[in-house]
């Protein structure tokens, strides 16, 4: 079951790294089109267990989230490689 994050919540904390200040991501599943709202570290451990969450820009494009770890062991996801690119997620708008 594919989910779509749709918006991120945040924390006000400051981090040296981006994606550990999102402490919960909203959800939408593509078949069922329930709904939900799950935290980091619960969706890391989903999609390493072969679940699949992507996010559209505002040009209907999917970037797939990918798992990651920093070298302190906080998981996050994020949907680039690397710092080279733009991360989707990151400008996801917060959830009200």
């Amino acid at each position: 079951m594919p989910i779509q994050i749709t918006s991120v919540n945040r924390t006000n904390d400051e981090y040296d790294n981006p994606y550990l200040s999102i402490n919960s991501l909203v959800w939408i599943d593509d078949h069922t089109k329930n709904q939900g709202i799950t935290t980091r570290d619960v969706l890391f451990d989903w999609i390493n267990d072969n679940g699949t969450a992507y996010v559209v820009d505002e040009e209907g494009n999917k970037a797939k989230l990918l798992t990651a770890t920093t070298q302190n062991g906080y998981k996050y996801v994020k949907t680039a490689f690397d710092e080279t690119q733009s991360d989707k997620l990151l400008s996801l708008l917060a959830s009200k």
